[in-house]
């Protein structure tokens, strides 16, 4: 499913998403590691790191979806009448899957780091 969707989504932009994700998951990794130590500016910029790499996974998946409409848009105008609902239906659907891996992401390193900062905060790092 996940070599599918690589893909059906776009090798570049998916790709690119799916390497984000590797780097959330080895920032964590890290995170846990230091969790010991006593050095927080360090702990805090590891957490923001996290955060910072969900929103750019989130954003390039958009980059992704609306360079491939364009693509997509510039393919029908060229086709004129010979256009489905369901091609068009079928691209959309497809259009949407860089996006929704960027996006979930996102959403997890977002609770990460929600979690990581109250951690920091109250000390118990």
């Amino acid at each position: 499913m996940i070599f599918k969707h690589w893909y059906e989504g776009g090798p570049l932009f998916m790709t690119l998403i799916y390497l984000l994700w590797l780097a959330v998951i080895v920032l964590i990794g890290i995170f846990f590691m230091k969790k010991g130590n006593k050095n927080l500016s360090g702990l805090k910029r590891l957490n923001e790191g996290i955060l910072f790499t969900g929103s750019l996974a989130f954003l390039l998946g958009i980059l992704g979806q609306v360079i491939g409409i364009f693509e997509a848009l510039k393919a029908l105008e060229t086709m004129r009448n010979h256009v489905s609902a369901s091609m068009i239906a079928g691209g959309l659907k497809v259009s949407f899957l860089a996006p929704f891996y960027g996006f979930v992401l996102f959403l997890i390193s977002g609770i990460v780091w929600f979690v990581f900062r109250n951690r920091l905060k109250k000390g118990e790092v």
